[in-house]
């Protein structure tokens, strides 16, 4: 098995475009960010956890109610 990582230079830079449904969204942040008031404990890797909180924060700013229930549910997605 070969990964991209160990063969592509440091100074290469990716991008993407990510389609998701809140609910969708919500199981993601879930798994992937280390938070002490989740319901369930989750150890991410540090480099998707930064990028889930770049999502949560922009998803904050567009769903302002919706991530607040995420959040007063433990972070947990209904």
């Amino acid at each position: 098995i070969l990964l991209p990582r160990a063969v592509l230079p440091l100074s290469l830079y990716s991008s993407m475009y990510v389609t998701v449904n809140s609910r969708s969204l919500m199981n993601f942040l879930s798994l992937r960010t280390k938070r002490e008031d989740s319901a369930f404990p989750s150890f991410p890797q540090r480099e998707i956890e930064m990028c889930a909180e770049k999502m949560e924060d922009l998803w904050a700013t567009l769903m302002p109610m919706t991530h607040a229930a995420f959040a007063a549910n433990g972070r947990v997605a209904p």
